[in-house]
């Protein structure tokens, strides 16, 4: 690891703020902010914002590290961070008030509040319900179409009339396919019944109520406000690197929310303490009660797999996932952001939270460091999760994507060559969701723009045969291989793909010229 960076880490614990009590968290043998930074230093994350909730309290707050990787502008619990997928929660507890207050309820049909909306599967859209929507089940698979709509220039309503394009990869209401647009659907609905965009809605019924003053929606409003994280994420030279801020107005419902450790531990207090918030009541018991319902089952044995976590069960409530931890019933969420990661998580049982936040969007502490608290919380036998989970994400210490991409660049053979010539490449290409790509040879490199990423530029190499490695400008958008067709050496379509993180599909763009 980079000198400088490990000292900028090690010199920069913020101490926690008086306002509230300190516990003596020991974690492996070790304090917690010990443990901490021990996480810190093998994922490489510049910053971290924790707070831990005991007996339904908040019992340790902290920030450490840096906001910026080169400065020493230190985190604390107040410093902002995009909580991103975290902001669901707020939205299926939204729905589950108006359906409290009889304006709406669970097995409404989506069309009768968006009449437009459909699915690929057309004849399956005026059954498509609320539930639906709130709990990953409608057939869609995991991030599937996040390419067209993560950092696009798409509107909402563009985004939801491209659903009907978005194929099925398993039977309607039988599985579990992770579908940030069902929560950008769900924003719509809230508009629809109440006449406020969903942020306003979330602001007037549960972040004013709970004092969440340093929490927003939008990054234009990341001006009004000073301590703010800078994202960070690996260059393609593997060094971890600061990236901009990236809007996400359009999908805002399924991740829009940006707010700090300090204000997301109201939101956990809250929720373990069944809607109340320093004794007052935030949210109807019921409606709380409702979010944390299990909906949807997330297919997993129930047993022998050896996992260590002694899970029996996962399912999907109203934006929660819910699960058991060595026999503990947990809710959590994750959320992901270019450059940023974010994880709450609650027992209600033993009235125990935690939120941690992060400023680097390549590591899994935010899951190691919740297994090592729920340890504690529980008295468990335990283990140092965070060595365990980090030898199981990479091999000697070196991530996975980079051995991957190393080996595919060694495989690179000139002596292969493509049946066009690199310079037919030069067109115009469409694609039905993901719009107009068009290529142009700059020097000797063919490069590429796309209409519904005007800022990125797409770089493309030969590798071996008809296929070439497209590198994006847009670290987190990644590179791939891209597949060309060809005939009698006329191009005829190129297909690309985002990193998975984004989206796992391939995208077939046509030549129209």
């Amino acid at each position: 690891m980079n000198k400088l960076f490990k000292y900028i880490l090690l010199a920069s614990v913020i101490f926690f703020s008086p306002l509230y009590s300190y516990s003596q968290i020991n974690l492996m043998g070790k304090s917690i902010d010990d443990y901490i930074l021990e996480c810190m230093n093998r994922w490489q994350i510049p910053g971290m914002s924790v707070a831990v909730i005991e007996d339904g309290k908040v019992t340790y707050i902290k920030g450490f590290g840096v906001k910026e990787l080169g400065k020493n502008d230190n985190v604390d619990e107040n410093t902002l961070f995009a909580v991103a997928s975290n902001t669901k929660a707020f939205i299926g507890t939204s729905i589950a008030l108006l359906e409290n207050d009889g304006k709406i309820k669970l097995d409404d049909k989506v069309q009768q509040y968006i009449p437009d909306i459909k699915l690929n599967i057309t004849e399956l859209s005026s059954m498509l319900s609320i539930k639906d929507i709130l709990t990953h089940r409608t057939g869609i698979g995991t991030f599937h179409g996040d390419f067209i709509t993560w950092g696009t220039n798409l509107t909402t309503q563009q985004l939801i009339a491209n659903l009907r394009n978005v194929k099925p990869v398993y039977d309607f209401r039988s599985g579990y396919g992770y579908f940030n647009m069902g929560y950008v659907a769900a924003g719509e609905v809230i508009k629809a019944i109440t006449g406020q965009k969903w942020d306003e809605f979330v602001g007037t019924n549960i972040l004013t109520p709970l004092g969440m003053k340093r929490t927003i929606t939008s990054i234009t409003r990341l001006g009004e406000f000073d301590n703010i994280a800078t994202p960070h994420s690996y260059n393609y030279d593997y060094s971890m690197t600061p990236i901009p801020w990236r809007n996400v107005d359009n999908i805002g419902p399924c991740g829009g929310i940006i707010s700090s450790a300090a204000d997301m531990a109201k939101w956990v207090t809250m929720q373990i303490n069944e809607g109340k918030f320093e004794g007052k009541e935030i949210i109807p018991r019921k409606v709380i009660l409702r979010t944390h319902t299990p909906f949807n089952l997330i297919p997993a044995p129930s047993h022998g797999t050896g996992n260590l976590s002694n899970r029996h069960f996962r399912t999907y409530g109203l934006g929660w996932g819910i699960a058991d931890y060595k026999g503990e019933l947990f809710l959590e969420h994750s959320g992901g952001y270019d450059g940023m990661l974010s994880r709450t998580a609650f027992m209600p049982d033993k009235k125990f939270g935690l939120v941690i936040l992060t400023n680097n969007d390549q590591n899994d502490a935010i899951t190691s460091l919740m297994y090592q608290l729920f340890d504690y919380a529980i008295g468990k036998e335990t283990f140092n999760w965070d060595s365990l989970v980090f030898a199981n994400e990479t091999s000697n210490g070196v991530p996975y994507d980079k051995i991957t991409w190393d080996e595919i660049s060694d495989k690179t053979d000139p002596s292969l060559k493509s049946s066009f010539e690199m310079i037919s490449l030069e067109g115009v290409y469409s694609n039905e969701q993901a719009g107009i790509m068009r290529i142009r040879i700059i020097g000797n490199s063919p490069q590429f723009r796309l209409s519904t990423r005007p800022g990125v530029t797409g770089i493309l190499s030969h590798w071996r045969n008809d296929t070439l490695i497209c590198r994006f400008s847009d670290f987190v958008l990644g590179r791939c291989l891209a597949v060309v067709t060809a005939t009698n050496g006329k191009v005829q379509s190129i297909k690309i793909k985002a990193a998975d993180f984004i989206d796992p599909l391939y995208y077939e763009f046509i030549r129209k010229d």
